[in-house]
């Protein structure tokens, strides 16, 4: 193993971690309350809208579309900003946090719309949001977690578990971190889906609040 990589968890480590649980959040929210659409998984969005395209419901396209827009715009944006000195480092979580709070702010004014400019509104939000954390999460740069879509992180544990028991040996400490990562995420769906049914405003705004302790940690680790 990597003698630079630390066996122990870390504050970049719980920073991923919170922002898995962020992402899956989102997707959690778009796919329950605006009619099975994803923010952060673009893999899963994309099969949603060729599935609602090919089954000729032109609305529900629209909200994939959408999505992937947002996405694609959070991600250029923060790309193109975090080249500038001043938004490097920590600064372009802020970006993440306006879409987030943009998307909070649409369910104080509006509910969860069902359809028109406000469900636009919101669907872009969130999406621009995830697509800024996918620039954010690899400035973090934690094992390889992109902390918005775990297909190629869970074929990569299956890969080191797999060889790992063939060779009788203990999982790799990257793969620890990979799987705490992946956890976060399930976790965090878990968790909001519960509170859309118990507390929708603790569901809309229990995200936020999270990015904010994700910018407290980045910076305490940063003076550290």
């Amino acid at each position: 193993m990597n003698s630079a990589v630390p066996a122990s968890f870390v504050r970049a480590d719980l920073r991923i971690q919170l922002l898995s649980a962020i992402a899956a959040a989102a997707d959690v929210m778009a796919f329950l309350r605006f009619h099975d659409v994803f923010t952060s998984a673009m893999t899963g969005n994309l099969a949603l809208l060729g599935l609602a395209l090919g089954q000729g419901h032109l609305a529900l396209a629209t909200h994939s579309l959408f999505a992937l827009l947002g996405f694609m715009l959070g991600a250029i944006v923060a790309s193109a900003l975090a080249e500038r000195p001043f938004w490097q480092g920590e600064r372009i979580l802020l970006l993440e946090l306006v879409g987030l709070l943009i998307f909070a702010g649409g369910w104080w004014l509006w509910g969860f719309p069902t359809a028109g400019g406000q469900l636009a509104v919101m669907i872009l939000a969130s999406a621009a949001a995830m697509g800024v954390q996918s620039v954010l999460a690899r400035h973090i740069n934690v094992a390889g977690v992109p902390s918005v879509v775990f297909t190629n992180t869970l074929t990569s544990i299956l890969i080191s578990l797999t060889r790992a028991a063939q060779q009788r040996q203990r999982p790799s400490w990257m793969t620890l971190q990979q799987v705490a990562a992946l956890l976060a995420y399930a976790g965090g769906a878990v968790l909001i889906a519960t509170l859309l049914w118990l507390s929708p405003a603790w569901a809309v705004n229990l995200p936020w609040l999270t990015l904010i302790v994700v910018w407290i940690l980045g910076r305490h680790e940063n003076t550290t």
